[in-house]
């Protein structure tokens, strides 16, 4: 085909993202779309791709995502082609050794009851029926999920590609786009062996190539290739006897996948070491559905053990070895959505498994449709990486990904790799203290301390030796004070003359109306959905602080960068120019007082009230705010004077019972005061009113978003958040994806937990069906040792009155 001279979308790469996205967003009703492929449709990882789908899964997104492409492939392709589906449905098998193991998997069988996905535990011998080939016998856990299966991805792919063609949407094949042009006007054009087009939206789905593409418009693209390989064996007499596929069956001492292919057998395993990355100083334009040699030797260790779980694979030849790269991003998580600094220039890239992850199409396309989608995307927008993830730290984590494919998770997992990356001036002081470094967005956060008794953590679901640690350093915080760092936060600066203005419109709060005030706020999409929250220091009518998640720093940027519009203001992100303590406990105005001549009394500096103090000879932005719920005040400060201030709270401090305390503590006491956090509580697919954000909300005035929220609280709320408060004692927290059931039914999901150390209580929050969302509402929740008991609250636990925040 000729290429056309405009478009409202282009895609680069035809591979099974790049295709379910363009089918997706005819189906959303946006038809002008051109896909420009270099070679043929799936000649990039997607053709030479095992094509599994799996159920087992990460988070909750990823559950969606997943149980969608199964659905698109073995449902809706089917009933839109008349064609049969090509969907193998042979179930598959999880296999652990481990109690750790188990812990795992009935955390992620809870999550499986939020999508309706069928998940449970089965015996060995019915283990043995369902894989007959297969030995069990030293298995301590099988998790069956029988609506699993495989798919040849040609067979999906390209039916999509055909039905987004009906739709309206061109293909270019074999039409390589060498450069990529920011107009000034807006949009892009993109030059292509075969012409130019001007494009509104252009998304890199380039696969093994995304890099180069992001390159062409400045972007970084932290994905790295590892190649990856499977054999297929000759038939064998056992397998072709065979009355059902054989499921694909998961191994964690093999590290790898073993299913059936036609007669034989398919096994993939992941190198839990000596893993090969590839291409890391750039693809050559000219791979083209290529493939490696095979490297046996390299899987010996893996297949050694497959043989001794399959030991008819002993009995069989090697027909086939597909040695082919795949991408890995550092968390493992594909990447999605806007990218930083431009403006409809998206990515649709590094998925490991894109074949069981094709559907993100569907989501993909709302987003760039409607502005938001009905999903919470923060695990997987492209965003959460910054410059920092620098090709050193892409490869150190891309390898880690790889060879941990098999390995069990838990919350307590601390692996080094690609660290340290990002750091406060305190991390070196904290580290010297014994502080135990937790990563977020790769800056690293101490998460609790080490003392003479407990100085590891076993990996673990339940509570592990620093329990009784973050019990102190809680203790501590409520009966003296404690200090943490808090240099981990996003920073903004906005003023000029409509930096009021400016900020009402994006804030559903009202803002401060008098200097030196704070208020926390919440940002809205027009559809509704929450984009960010910020807590906004007032300096004056012309010049407000915003702080918010490390996490969000790249994303909430741009959103206030894309709304400046008309406005006469100035955003500046100053993050990484300024750290910053916590000072909390009912002793925080004393020890502060000792270094700082400015009236700290209630009448001279209120609760959430904010001014530049002097502590020794800095001046220091302070704000008298406390998440973890007593006294006490955040203290910012250009980060050359963190450590000197620091170390003079810590001086007069000490004798009066001053601790430091880590995130663990932070989150216990944030959670007992019924404190919500952003990608947690707030997301992008629920509004102010399901967060019960309502006294924060003013829907007197207009803001972004404000009509769609008017509108929800006329039809009514389908979910609210509920604040749950457990009955038992088990050892064994929420931590997010859940499911909670009342009286049997299933009522709705966890969003985040924690012990609470001050209530001695576990507690959690969850959003429900309103009907459970009342006081006193008993309910159950499925966690990683089994069913534990909880009712509603709609107070917090701790210090209700907030009259330890007013002392």
């Amino acid at each position: 085909m000729s290429l056309q001279s405009h478009a409202r979308v282009v895609i680069i790469g035809g591979g099974s993202l790049g295709v379910n996205l363009m089918y997706h967003l005819t189906e959303e009703g946006w038809t002008d779309v051109v896909m420009i492929e270099k070679g043929e449709l799936t000649s990039g990882s997607t053709w030479h791709a095992a094509g599994l789908c799996p159920n087992f899964n990460g988070n909750h997104t990823l559950s969606k995502i997943h149980d969608y492409t199964i659905d698109l492939y073995d449902k809706i392709i089917p009933a839109k082609t008349g064609l049969p589906s090509t969907f193998h449905k042979c179930g598959s098998l999880r296999v652990g050794y481990t109690e750790l193991e188990e812990q795992w998997f009935r955390n992620v069988m809870s999550r499986a009851h939020n999508i309706g996905c069928e998940m449970r535990w089965v015996s060995k011998e019915e283990a043995k029926a369902i894989n007959p080939v297969m030995n069990f016998d030293s298995a301590r856990c099988i998790l069956y999920t029988p609506n699993d299966g495989r798919v040849d991805p040609t067979s999906v792919v390209m039916p999509l590609a055909q039905m987004a063609r009906d739709n309206g949407a061109k293909i270019s094949r074999f039409n390589r786009v060498t450069d990529i042009i920011t107009l000034p006007q807006g949009g892009y054009e993109v030059i292509t062996e075969q012409g130019n087009i001007i494009a509104e939206h252009v998304v890199n789905a380039a696969g093994c190539f995304a890099p180069e593409v992001g390159r062409m418009v400045g972007a970084h693209v932290p994905i790295i290739n590892l190649e990856h390989q499977y054999l297929i064996t000759e038939d064998h007499p056992d397998i072709a006897a065979l009355v059902k596929e054989m499921p694909v069956t998961r191994d964690s001492t093999a590290s790898a996948y073993i299913c059936q292919e036609g007669n034989g057998l398919l096994v993939g395993p992941y190198e839990t070491r000596g893993s090969k990355p590839w291409a890391i100083k750039g693809m050559d334009w000219n791979f083209d559905r290529e493939l490696f040699a095979g490297d046996l030797v390299r899987l010996m260790p893996w297949l050694e053990r497959c043989m001794e779980l399959v030991p008819l694979f002993k009995e069989v030849g090697v027909k086939t070895i597909i040695n082919g790269p795949i991408t890995h991003t550092p968390d493992d998580n594909f990447l999605v959505g806007p990218v930083a600094g431009l403006t409809n220039f998206w990515n649709m890239t590094g998925a490991s498994i894109g074949i069981a992850q094709g559907g993100i199409g569907k989501y993909m396309a709302q987003w760039m449709v409607h502005g938001q989608t009905e999903l919470n995307m923060a695990s997987l927008d492209s965003r959460r990486f910054g410059p920092w993830a620098d090709k050193k730290y892409c490869i150190t984590r891309a390898i880690e990904s790889y060879e941990r494919m098999y390995a069990s998770a838990s919350p307590t997992e601390n692996r080094p790799h690609g660290r340290p990356i990002r750091t406060s001036p305190l991390h070196t002081v904290m580290a010297q203290k014994d502080a135990v470094h937790f990563v977020s967005a790769g800056f690293e956060k101490p998460a609790w301390f080490k003392t003479d008794s407990v100085r590891e953590e076993s990996e673990t679901w339940t509570h592990s030796e620093t329990h009784a640690v973050v019990a102190e350093e809680c203790a501590a915080v409520q009966n003296t004070c404690g200090i943490t760092d808090i240099s981990g936060t996003a920073k903004f600066r906005v003023k000029g003359p409509d930096a009021y203005a400016f900020l009402d419109h994006l804030s559903c709060n009202k803002l401060p109306t008098k200097d030196g005030r704070i208020t926390l706020t919440l940002f809205h999409a027009e559809n509704g959905g929450i984009m960010a929250e910020q807590t906004v220091s007032r300096i004056s009518q012309e010049h407000f602080v915003l702080m918010g998640a490390i996490g969000c720093q790249i994303k909430d940027m741009q959103w206030l960068q894309q709304h400046v519009g008309d406005y006469q203001v100035t955003i500046e992100d100053f993050s990484e120019d300024w750290g910053g303590v916590l000072l909390t406990g009912p002793k925080a105005r004393e020890i502060l007082q000792t270094i700082c001549e400015d009236d700290l009394s209630n009448n001279a500096f209120a609760w959430l009230s904010c001014q530049t103090i002097q502590l020794d000879s800095a001046p220091v932005f302070a704000m008298r705010v406390s998440y973890a719920g007593e006294l006490g005040w955040e203290l910012h400060m250009p980060v050359w004077q963190l450590i000197s201030i620091y170390e003079s709270l810590m001086q007069f401090g000490q004798p009066l019972g001053l601790r430091d305390f880590g995130t663990r503590a932070f989150n216990s006491m944030r959670m007992e005061k019924m404190y919500r956090a952003y990608g947690a509580e707030f997301t992008e697919e629920i509004s102010a009113l399901e967060a019960g954000m309502n006294r924060f909300l003013d829907l007197s005035r207009h803001f972004v978003g404000s009509e769609n929220l008017l509108q929800r609280q006329t039809v009514g709320l389908s979910i609210q958040l509920a604040y749950l408060v457990f009955d038992d004692q088990i050892p064994a927290e929420c931590f997010g994806n859940e499911a909670v059931f009342a009286n049997g039914d299933h009522s709705g999901i966890i969003t985040g937990g924690a012990y609470g150390y001050r209530v001695e209580k576990s507690l959690a929050f969850a959003y429900l069906k309103p009907k459970h969302c009342k006081a006193g509402q008993a309910l159950t929740v499925e966690t990683s040792v089994g069913t534990r008991r909880c009712h509603v609250e709609l107070d917090p636990a701790y210090n209700p009155n907030n009259s330890l925040l007013r002392s």
